[in-house]
């Protein structure tokens, strides 16, 4: 970076120094001291925008005025005034001239620029005679007696007072600046103007060399661009300075002057534009736009040839891009790209120059430097002298990129473990690249100047010749796969070979054997099971499609087994994945051997080769059975199986027995595709599974009856919830002291619009399930929350409110954020709430998750495990989450008082809750008997039928208002 800066530094010196002496060449007619040139005072007679022949004040000035010249008085000659377009914009000004300062001389009157078309000044001499002279790029050199690239006039003896009148016409958008000199002054500046133009061309002529000589016409792009920028730039100065038509006998004609004017115009801005697309490196919706500003201006500027209107428009649209542009390339030049810093100095010295020239002709009678008349063209001048420096630099950082870039694909060639040849169309070796450490078949030094048919093997060489000449034929990349023996082995090679010219490859050749034996380990891990050693599922489904093939073929009936391990995951979760893994591999081992031996192989619908096993995955396994003559061979292979699996397996010092589910599908009759086959086995299995388990069950077209209607049910489920058709209902818990409401219980109805009202157990095992019960729980509790809000709201004292809670829902990522955020959107104290956990949430007591419930209980919510004793908990696992309340088990309270077992674990569990200080809420209670035996053991709350059913939201809004319920007398009948 630093060597790019002290290149802009020395670049931009040189610069200067060789530019300087052109700027003071053409400032040197205005400074010199003898130069006796003003500029005029000017008032405006009148402006016709739109030609003279739509102004009335025009209309009338024009006809005086050619009447005054063509009918003068008495002894001066007729003169006739030229006929100037009625459409294109004139102007009229009267000149204010200064005699003392020409005495008698003749004054030369001109225009600074040469905009005008026809400049027509008119004046009465000494002798009191009109004088007529027309100038402009409308005239041809030939009726001039000067030579110059300004309209200008030789003025005659004027008396004192005289009044010159000048005709400006097609204007454009610049404003005239007419300019008053002697004779000898404007003869010197036009000598000097001319050599500078010259010197101007010249430059620019050197800098299109330079461009053309960097690459331009081998494909760089930004030297094309230059180039065309300083091509347009010279075609510019030669029509706007009349060079062309004041040197080029051949050049066109006056009448294609706008047009020429125009289309200089446009070229200077598709040249800028081009250059600023290509040095920005613009792509995409950027360069887009600003391309299309830039064509929109050019295209604005060829049409000031018929409109002056064009050339304010487009002048307009290229200011607003020059101002975007400079905002570009500012941001890249504070980046330190020292090439953009000097295309950035560049256009600036272009839009200060143009800012300069502009509005050094506006207005009227003032002293102007002569500089500022040129200072478009010196900074233009200064726009490519920076560009070119920028396209050194440019091509330069490009050259040290392409030589960097070289040398990292050389390194890359030599690094490559690849033998690499180039090879001619016959076949011979013309040079190659031998990797350092690694062994070929052949090496390249006796390769070399042969023919690869006579060092290679005759089919590896054939191989070979074929691809080098599909490669030249179709111009794409061949791949030929050889196999050649090395030190007594056979390696595996693959020859890549690509087109090189028109009658040469490169062939790079890789030695793919470590390739060929991965795959080979790989297809056998895509196909079996890395685990047992078994077929996979994908392996599995391929041979059940040929056996399903063989078996329409044949005609015979076949079998398929699909089982499943009960219980494998409580295996896992209490002696650990490897001790199931142990397991697998045994039951895989017993499936393989024990099922080939004895009687039971020996009958004549089976025999060794008929039995296929496949693990599907985890603790499901399949055995297929082809040429089954009844559905009674697949069942006696189903017990076989279960007596197999009965047997126990040592697994280090435990004995592990385990049952299985097994589901039976015959083909044809269960399906005639393995998809269905598969899917009905499996569906058989589910079934033997609902059934208890341990147990074998062949599939009926009712267990798909089963499944629809399980599919069924669980669309309505998420159309009922899509629909609002669930329905909390109340259910009060009381004091057994009494009677007193001091808590409550959400629970979940289904208004189904034809099943009517559906109860929690047709439809929760379903949700849970299917996931479902994450949402409806969800709802649950937002509805509840929802309900404690309004009944306060209304003035009712609410107890505290519990809603169940699975083990799906709290195993959910958001759940517990979701809760904290129901609390804070309904406005209810947290402690008005408690979440009623199941056990299986104890077994899996995740960190994550009891800090979690820590956080509710902080902010105040209440926990209770729900049907305690039934399941696995552990006083541990209670102590470690922030349990307040344990819920008796209905099926405890169900045969209380009668049943002394239930009656001990009701008693134990009351009075170890008690010595945790935990409350305690009985369910289920039915019976005064049951009361009156929860009392005496001390149960201080309870919950069930015996004291209120479910209740909807205004009924139980009128019990809470009541705060209490009476209790059943002692003795009172059931």
């Amino acid at each position: 970076m630093q060597e790019n800066h002290g290149t802009t530094r020395v670049m931009t010196k040189r610069l200067f120094k060789a530019l300087l002496l052109v700027a003071i060449a053409l400032g040197l007619p205005g400074a010199a001291p003898e130069a006796n040139t003003v500029s005029a005072g000017l008032k405006t007679l009148w402006d016709a925008p739109r030609g003279p022949g739509r102004s009335d004040d025009a209309s009338r000035w024009l006809t005086g005025l050619r009447d005054s010249v063509s009918r003068p008085r008495p002894g001066c000659p007729d003169l006739v005034l030229p006929e100037l377009s009625l459409t294109k914009p004139a102007r009229a000004f009267q000149i204010q001239l200064a005699r003392e300062q020409f005495g008698a001389g003749s004054p030369i009157v001109y225009l600074q620029e040469p905009i005008a078309e026809f400049f027509v000044v008119v004046a009465t001499d000494v002798n009191g005679c009109p004088w007529l002279s027309m100038s402009g790029r409308g005239m041809p050199f030939a009726h001039r007696d000067i030579v110059s690239p300004f309209p200008y006039a030789r003025l005659p003896a004027l008396p004192e007072g005289a009044a010159i009148t000048a005709i400006i016409q097609d204007h454009k958008a610049i404003r005239p600046w007419i300019m008053l000199a002697d004779e000898a002054s404007f003869a010197r500046n036009n000598t000097l103007l001319w050599a500078s133009l010259g010197t101007y061309s010249g430059i620019l002529l050197m800098m299109i060399f330079v461009a053309l000589g960097f690459d331009a016409f081998a494909g760089s792009r930004v030297a094309l661009a230059y180039a065309f920028y300083c091509v347009a730039l010279q075609g510019w100065l030669v029509q706007n300075f009349s060079i062309g038509s004041a040197f080029v006998p051949f050049w066109p004609g006056p009448q294609y002057f706008p047009i020429l004017q125009a289309i200089s115009v446009a070229g200077v801005v598709l040249g800028i534009g081009y250059a600023v697309l290509e040095f920005l490196q613009l792509r995409g919706r950027m360069r887009a736009a600003i391309g299309g500003c830039v064509l929109l201006s050019a295209l604005c500027f060829l049409a000031s040839a018929w409109h002056a209107g064009g050339y304010r428009a487009g002048a307009a649209v290229l200011f607003v891009l020059a101002l975007a542009t400079m905002v570009l390339l500012v941001r890249r030049a504070f980046a330190g790209d020292a090439s953009i810093r000097m295309f950035t100095l560049g256009l600036g010295a272009t839009m200060v120059g143009g800012g300069v020239q502009a509005f050094s002709v506006i207005g009227s009678g003032v002293e102007v430097s002569r500089l500022a008349a040129f200072a478009f063209p010196v900074g233009s001048l200064f726009q490519a002298a920076f560009w070119l420096a920028a396209l050194i630099i440019r091509l330069r950082e490009e050259h040290r990129e392409l030589h960097e870039l070289e040398g990292r694909q050389a390194a890359i060639m030599w690094a490559t473990p690849d033998l690499i040849l180039l090879i001619d169309r016959q076949g011979i070796c013309l040079d190659y690249k031998q990797p350092e450490a690694r062994r070929f078949f052949v090496t390249g030094g006796e390769l070399l100047g042969k023919n690869v048919s006579a060092v290679l093997p005759t089919e590896a060489a054939s191989a070979i010749l074929l691809g080098i000449k599909d490669a030249l034929q179709l111009g794409e990349l061949q791949s030929v796969f050889i196999e050649l023996p090395v030190e007594s082995n056979v390696h595996h090679y693959e020859a890549r070979i690509a087109p090189h010219g028109p009658d040469k490859v490169v062939t790079v050749v890789r030695d793919i054997t470590l390739q060929k034996h991965s795959e080979e380990k790989i297809r056998r891990l895509a196909y079996f099971d890395t685990l047992t050693g078994l077929p996979n599922r994908q392996s599995f489904l391929e041979r059940l499609d040929r056996e399903l093939l063989r078996a329409r073929r044949t005609n015979r009936r076949m079998a398929l087994l699909f089982l499943d391990l009960d219980g494998f995951k409580r295996i896992n979760d209490t002696l650990g994945h490897t001790a199931g893994d142990y397991l697998l591999q045994t039951i895989a081992d017993r499936l393989r051997e024990k099922l080939r031996a004895g009687a039971f192989i020996a009958r004549p619908a089976l025999d060794e080769s008929s039995l296929h096993f496949a693990r599907l995955g985890g603790d499901e396994f399949t055995v297929v059975l082809p040429d089954v003559d009844t559905p009674e061979t697949a069942c006696v292979v189903a017990r076989r199986i279960q007596a197999l699996l009965a047997q126990p397996a040592l697994i280090g010092e435990q004995e592990i027995a385990v049952t299985s589910s097994i589901g039976i599908a015959l083909f044809p009759d269960d399906g005639d595709d393995a998809v269905t086959l598969l899917k009905h086995a499996d569906t058989a299995m589910y079934y033997a599974k609902e059934q208890g388990r341990n147990n074998w069950q062949l599939y009926t077209r009712t267990l798909t009856t089963r499944t629809t209607e399980r599919l069924a049910l669980e669309g309505d489920i998420r159309k009922g919830l899509e629909r609002g058709e669930f329905r909390l209902f109340y259910q009060p818990q009381v004091s057994a002291d009494d009677g007193t409401v001091v808590g409550m219980e959400a629970l979940i109805r289904w208004q189904h619009p034809q099943r009517g009202l559906v109860l929690p157990g047709q439809f929760i095992p379903v949700a849970e399930e299917s996931g479902l019960v994450v949402p409806i729980g969800e709802w649950v509790l937002n509805a509840a929350c929802n309900q404690v809000r309004e009944w306060q709201q209304r003035g009712v004292s609410v107890p505290r409110m519990a809603v169940n809670v699975s083990a799906h829902q709290l195993g959910a990522p958001q759940f517990l954020n979701s809760v904290e955020a129901i609390i804070i959107a309904t406005g209810i104290a947290a402690d008005r709430l408690e979440l009623e956990l199941t056990e299986s949430v104890l077994m899996n007591p995740e960190a994550k998750r009891i800090k979690g419930l820590f956080r509710l209980r902080a902010m105040g919510v209440h926990f209770s495990i729900d049907d305690f004793g039934t399941g696995y908990s552990s006083l541990s696992y209670i102590r470690r989450f922030p349990i307040g309340t344990l819920k008796i088990d209905q099926s405890f309270v169900h045969d209380l008082p009668q049943d002394a077992d239930d009656a001990r674990i009701t008693t134990a569990i009351i009075s170890m809750a008690r010595s945790l200080d935990l409350d305690v809420i009985a369910e289920g209670v039915e019976t005064r008997a049951q009361l009156e035996f929860l009392q005496h053991a001390q149960c201080p709350k309870l919950q069930g039928y015996l004291f209120s059913h479910p209740l909807p939201p205004d009924e139980m809004e009128a019990l809470l208002r009541r705060g209490r319920i009476v209790l059943p007398p002692k003795g009172a009948a059931e």
